[in-house]
């Protein structure tokens, strides 16, 4: 079950002196976000998360990088690397997404996400990312990070 969209656009929000209100569990093959306190689910495409700071998307342009994504470990929770690339000919805020430890990148925040992403690592936020669904290397993946 999860978390109703309507409320109060502050809900996971923590409070001074908390990281956050929500932890991720397993489920159905991947990772979602639960909330603490009530333990409902919380769809990724939430808006009231972007307020808590976290930021869940799909990673676009994976067919163009198929051979770096069959190699790398994208089992849900391995660590991720955003990477800005501000002289990227397509667009100026492209963020890429390496696997940990990776010398190529696997696919692109999308763009509409990627402008928001790229300000805040601009700015000094210190992003961290991890697979919420995908599968080891050697085989066919398609994923979501948060």
């Amino acid at each position: 079950m999860y978390v109703p969209s309507e409320g109060s656009a502050d809900r996971f929000v923590p409070p001074p002196g908390r990281l956050h209100l929500l932890h991720l569990v397993e489920y159905q093959g991947g990772l979602r976000l639960c909330e603490d306190a009530t333990g409902l689910l919380v769809g990724p495409t939430d808006r009231r998360l972007q307020r808590a700071g976290l930021y869940v998307a799909n990673l676009r342009g994976v067919t163009y990088y198929q051979a770096a994504a069959r190699q790398a470990d994208l089992r849900p929770g391995q660590p991720l690397r955003l990477v800005p690339e501000p002289d990227n000919p397509h667009d100026a805020h492209a963020v890429a997404v390496y696997p940990n430890g990776g010398n190529h990148p696997i696919g692109y925040v999308n763009k509409q996400k990627a402008g928001v992403w790229s300000r805040l690592i601009a700015d000094g936020a210190q992003l961290s990312a991890v697979s919420l669904r995908g599968t080891g290397p050697g085989t066919k993946t398609s994923f979501q990070l948060v």
